[in-house]
């Protein structure tokens, strides 16, 4: 007599879930009661996190005690469906500000001559304000006459931030601020630097080491260069003094965010560029990723590596529309490896429609023993030794002369895993497109495989007294399919099925054995495209987040606003100042989080059944503005009937 799952011995169950993905896992427990005392042991918990997702910050909180590994499954689980879903806990309005910074869960503000600090992930922290004034004085005589205050970087505990004279540009300093609690603000300057140049400066830290860059080489070929210098923070971590700045050589783009991007991850700061050339290559054929990184104590040229050959894309594959291009560098959860993610927007193989895809790509680098770097977690990588210099058989070869710089590799394959289509291969999705102009901010969630762009929607609400378009989420996702079709799947290539399938019963198909477990094989169901909020009249909760979401601004800049924002794995956080603003860099404007995380939602809003945790805030009319907004179990009914507020 067969036996179901809920009656196995618990060694057999136990054994079962380790060749289960981490939704899979949470999924069975949601199937019946017994299998959910099952499944929610501790040491099966245990398992689950430090197997699927050990570098995630609920992995280090159960490790660390301070949550338990059960509630560590379910708050990991909770945050990835939330935001896949489009569905956020909580929406506040958590500060005002000229400028903020948002990493590690910690908001950084510039408000006036102050820097506000505020930790959004501990539900015990106040807010703590840093006064910029004793700090710019000790480092210049002029002190905060007439200075320009950019945040550069954040990273335990300690702030990097950029001063310069609006009237004298050439007196530069970079500035490291210890945001330690209790530390005095005479005692808070941790590092001060004098730039010779500030063109395209960016900063990277850690407690130990500060980095910064500047596009201001000059290589052998004429065209600027970045050069990046190393600062040591502590005692213990020394750089050797009078060690030069580290010129990243033939390393091409000076586009932060579209064409480079700088980060300092496990002990080594990683530079990536997706071009290959200063020029424009009239003949040319591959296009490649290049990557150099070297270890956080020793910035030398011979502690250097370079890939510059991990494979990126054919240019046979379609025209790209450079507008559309991000790209970032990711942690991932489970392996706690760096990860290319570019998000382009092509016309595939030369046709009239523009697609926009994401794509992953693992970082690996030669090793002693082998110059072509290649991971089975990863799409395949090119070596410096892979394959002719040139395409075979290929009449443009003829074309080439000595100063050409042409890069060819064969054609790699497009795995599904490594590539994200916008909707999906076989989905007809109806979710409106948006233009670039109304597109304020975009990212892709790497954690729960979600993109997300945050748009202006001007057919969201049709209200006469407010035409300014709202502010919405726009978010899509997928997840694992099953080896074996289903009707929810995508219909398969005709022939491939011997049953039609009739009422309720599932069609069959002929699935061979699928080979040895591998993330190249892996297949995906594409969810629909969401959109959140939803419009204002569709109840009072709606209209309520509307006005969180877009909070008011200065009158007559209704149709002027510009919005700056980040995004992690678990929260947005944007800030909205007038468009006429732009030249005065004192005018601030809100700064609002929309949480994905159930945790980050009670800091906002007070404990779970202390009601709505709604604040208010007094304007300068006397009209009070609902700043906050968490969701609440069993209120989804409660908007579907109008009650819901």
């Amino acid at each position: 007599m067969p036996r179901s799952l809920d009656r196995l011995p618990f060694d057999v169950l136990f054994c079962i879930t380790s060749s289960l993905t981490f939704d899979d896992i949470v999924s069975l427990s949601l199937t019946c009661r017994q299998l959910r005392l099952l499944l929610n042991e501790g040491t099966l918990c245990w398992r689950t996190i430090e197997t699927h997702v050990p570098h995630s910050k609920e992995a280090k909180l159960a490790q660390e005690k301070k949550i338990t590994y059960r509630e560590a499954v379910q708050r990991t689980y909770e945050r990835r469906e939330a935001f896949a879903k489009a569905s956020p806990f909580s929406a506040s309005i958590i500060g005002h500000g000229s400028a903020f910074l948002y990493k590690q869960g910690i908001l950084c503000s510039i408000s006036g001559s102050s820097i506000r600090v505020l930790d959004i992930h501990a539900s015990s922290s106040a807010p703590r304000t840093i006064e910029l004034s004793p700090i710019i004085s000790s480092v210049v005589s002029t002190g905060l006459a007439e200075a320009k205050i950019s945040l550069l970087s954040y990273c335990d505990e300690i702030l990097a931030l950029h001063y310069e004279r609006k009237a004298k540009p050439v007196d530069s300093w970079l500035i490291a601020v210890s945001t330690k609690v209790g530390t005095p603000d005479a005692e808070r300057l941790v590092a001060k630097i004098e730039l010779e140049s500030s063109s395209k400066l960016f900063a990277r830290n850690t407690a130990s080491f500060l980095y910064y860059g500047t596009h201001s080489g000059v290589g052998t070929h004429g065209h600027r260069e970045w050069r990046i210098h190393g600062v040591s923070l502590d005692a213990e971590h020394v750089i050797p003094a009078g060690t030069p700045p580290l010129q990243l050589e033939d390393f091409v783009g000076s586009d932060m965010g579209f064409t480079v991007a700088f980060e300092i991850h496990d002990g080594y700061f990683y530079a990536l560029s997706n071009q290959t050339s200063f020029d424009v290559e009239e003949v040319d054929w591959t296009s490649f990723y290049h990557c150099v990184r070297f270890p956080l104590e020793r910035p030398f040229s011979n502690a250097l590596k370079t890939n510059n050959r991990i494979y990126r894309r054919q240019h046979a594959e379609g025209p790209i529309n450079d507008s559309w291009t991000d790209m970032s560098l990711q942690a991932d959860e489970s392996t706690n490896a760096l990860i290319i993610v570019e998000s382009r927007r092509e016309w595939k193989n030369g046709g009239s429609q523009q697609t926009r895809t994401f794509y992953t790509q693992e970082i690996a680098f030669p090793s002693n023993s082998s110059s072509t770097p290649c991971s089975q977690t990863s799409s395949p990588a090119v070596g410096p030794s892979a394959g002719p210099a040139l395409p075979p058989d290929d009449p443009f070869v003829a074309l080439l002369a000595s100063d050409n710089n042409a890069h060819w590799a064969p054609s790699q394959p497009r795995y599904e895993d490594f590539t994200h289509p916008e909707y999906g291969p076989h989905l007809n999705d109806p979710a409106r497109a948006f233009i670039l102009a109304r597109t304020k901010l975009r990212a892709y969630n790497l954690s729960c495989s979600a993109f997300v762009d945050f748009v202006e929607d001007d057919k969201c609400c049709s209200n006469p007294s407010s035409p300014a378009p709202c502010l919405r989420l726009r978010i899509g996702s997928r997840r694992l399919a099953p080896a074996i079709p289903d009707d929810n799947d995508e219909q398969p290539p005709a022939g491939s099925g011997k049953g039609k399938g009739k009422g309720k019963e599932p069609l069959q198909y002929e699935v061979p054995l699928p080979p040895p477990k591998s993330a190249l094989d892996a297949r995906y169901r594409y969810a629909p495209i969401t959109m959140w909020p939803p419009p204002a009249n569709a109840c009072p909760c709606a209209a309520r987040l509307h006005g969180i979401l877009n909070p008011p601004l200065p009158a007559g800049s209704a149709y002027g606003k510009t919005l700056v924002g980040v995004v992690d794995e678990r929260s947005l956080v944007y800030m909205l100042r007038p468009a006429r603003s732009y030249d005065d860099d004192d005018t601030g404007g809100p700064i609002v989080l929309i949480s994905f995380d159930r945790a980050i939602g009670r800091v906002w809003t007070g404990e779970e059944g202390a009601g709505d945790g709604v604040d208010s805030v007094m304007r300068d009319g006397g009209s009070e503005l609902q700043m906050r907004s968490r969701w609440v179990a069993g209120r989804a009914e409660a908007c579907r009937d109008g009650t819901c507020c």
